[in-house]
């Protein structure tokens, strides 16, 4: 409890020392990235809260908080560092509890390959690498975005490998993930999101398993800082299926907050 009531202080400070801020990053999803970097020496905080609720039996709840900083280093190239905390509550199924823990410390690097609308589609490349201790992940990504008129879209290609060191275990997992977007007015945007997330023994040797998600975001903005909410619903999933749903490797129901605040 005592760390929950840390992490609580800590997102509450940066939120009062940031109304001396410059204007944030314009977030428009919960699940993709955009192509678009932070202008050069712009610094910004975001608090990201990740639900994944429900495995089909008993009570289950997996909260995975998320503190990054962000920073331009120029206006074609953004780096962050992150830490991801995981807690697991549990009850009546056989998956056990976990406490609220640090889980991994994450470096992440971002560049925009082109202009704005130089292209057709606006792209970029992402690198995450993150380190929990007994265990490394890496994290390449294709972002590519699309805006026209008052809509922007966006797809992300995601491939993940994660070294678990005490059982010598390699694991990889491919996400695809699409997103709309239309803005009502400068402040908000409403949109609808996908992702189709695939797990693999080792580094793409064998499925294990694989579901679909679909539901809306809302992102609000201000010139200081934004609020982006999703929330997401399994659709479909396999090859183990309860009601179609793969309830092994996933969760029912998703939902994430992203509060960013420019410094």
């Amino acid at each position: 409890m005592n760390q929950i009531n840390y992490t609580f202080l800590f997102s509450i400070l940066f939120l009062n020392l940031s109304f001396n801020s410059v204007h944030a990053d314009d977030k428009k999803f919960a699940r993709s990235y955009t192509s678009y970097t932070l202008p050069a020496n712009a610094l910004e905080f975001e608090i990201w809260q990740t639900g994944r609720i429900d495995k089909g039996m008993g009570y289950y709840y997996r909260w995975q908080p998320r503190f990054e900083i962000e920073y331009g280093v120029t206006d074609r190239f953004t780096t962050a560092m992150y830490f991801n905390f995981n807690e697991v509550k549990s009850s009546e199924n056989s998956i056990p509890s976990k406490p609220y823990s640090l889980s991994t410390t994450s470096f992440e690097f971002r560049y925009r390959l082109s202009n704005p609308n130089e292209y057709f589609i606006d792209p970029a490349l992402y690198f995450e690498f993150s380190y929990g201790g007994d265990k490394i992940e890496y994290e390449p990504k294709i972002l590519l975005t699309k805006q026209f008129d008052k809509f922007i879209s966006v797809m992300n290609l995601v491939s993940e490998i994660e070294k678990n060191f005490p059982e010598n275990e390699t694991e990889s997992a491919f996400e695809l993930t699409l997103g709309l977007a239309y803005e009502l007015n400068k402040n908000l945007s409403v949109g609808l999101e996908f992702r189709n997330d695939r797990n693999y023994k080792e580094i793409y040797e064998k499925e294990e398993n694989q579901a679909s998600f679909i539901g809306p975001t809302i992102s609000y903005h201000l010139d200081k800082f934004y609020f982006v909410a999703n929330f997401l619903a399994q659709v479909s999933g396999g090859p183990i299926k309860t009601n179609n749903l793969d309830l092994i490797g996933h969760e029912k129901y998703e939902i994430r907050t992203i509060l960013g605040i420019g410094l």
